[in-house]
């Protein structure tokens, strides 16, 4: 019977990561060398040597065998080198069986990542120090700035029970408590797709989720600024300053998040005291939350 030099897989190895239809699709390659028992011995005792892997039936991770290849070195004829293709492809309509028995429904997805722009309007430095010229005085558009943040796409097989209007439910939601380590709201999830088709000899849904990862939050931001401001009493008043002339004007005036000035009160004349570096900012929720508890990881 032929044998498994070292009974173990060579140190060669090939992996790729395509994408067929909008599917990634694992390839692996797997190499091996087989000693034969003499000379002539039949190709099919080769490819049928005990520990090969068998095309249809060898399961590594999230592939399968698709195919065995045998090459006989000509300089010497006992020894065949092996080549194994392994594919984690899927095909709707495919009338064959799951040949692990592992449930599809179950498996983790395995998780690509990516990395996108956003931009966002800055009003502080990372030191705390807003953003203004030499007068003090805020810029009108604001800093925009460019942030690569990390994203991960991924594909998940989920019973036919999971509705369309569930899956449209998901779609833009944001964490609600800690999910992979990340903090609330940090997270944001998108449906890329949805497919419920013939999967593994069943009918199943395939899901294609994205998740997009902000260290600063999903939330929108504005700095607490307004042309009034709380007194001490809690009564509504015009946010004024003097102008060079020491009259005093209405302006735009930093608020500390409460509705009182970011600087305080000035203490004789109860006037507010405009301390831009001190400027609160609010945060509004735009996104529905979920506890994300139907992802596996």
């Amino acid at each position: 019977m032929p044998t498994i030099v070292d009974n173990s897989e060579k140190r060669e190895g090939e992996g790729r990561l395509n994408t067929r239809d909008g599917t990634p699709v694992i390839e692996e390659t797997y190499h091996y060398l087989v000693k034969a028992d003499y000379a002539g011995q039949a190709r099919l005792d080769i490819l049928l040597t005990t520990g090969l892997p068998v095309p249809g039936v060898t399961i590594r991770g999230y592939t399968i065998c698709k195919g065995v290849a045998a090459t006989r070195r000509p300089d010497a004829v006992l020894y065949w080198d092996i080549t194994a293709n392994f594919s984690s492809e899927v095909k709707e309509g495919s009338d064959g069986h799951d040949p692990s028995s592992s449930d599809p429904n179950t498996w983790v997805p395995v998780y690509e990542t990516k990395w996108e722009p956003i931009q966002e309007v800055v009003a502080k430095d990372l030191s705390g120090v807003a953003i203004a010229n030499s007068v003090g005085q805020p810029f009108e558009t604001g800093l925009t700035i460019t942030r690569k943040i990390p994203m991960w796409e991924f594909y998940q097989f989920e019973p036919v029970s999971v509705t369309d209007e569930t899956i449209i439910d998901r779609h833009d939601t944001i964490n609600s408590g800690v999910f992979k380590g990340r903090d609330p709201e940090t997270l944001l999830l998108s449906v890329l797709s949805s497919v419920v088709g013939f999967y593994y000899g069943q009918r199943r849904r395939l899901t294609q989720y994205q998740l997009k990862y902000n260290v600063k939050k999903w939330t929108h931001k504005r700095l607490d600024v307004g042309t009034k401001f709380l007194d001490a009493a809690g009564d509504q008043k015009a946010y004024k300053t003097p102008d060079i002339n020491g009259d005093l004007v209405q302006v735009l005036g930093s608020l500390d998040g409460a509705g009182a000035p970011a600087g305080g009160y000035e203490t004789t004349t109860n006037h507010p005291l405009d301390d831009r570096d001190n400027t609160a900012v609010l945060e509004f929720d735009i996104y529905e939350k979920s506890s994300f508890s139907f992802l596996r990881k």
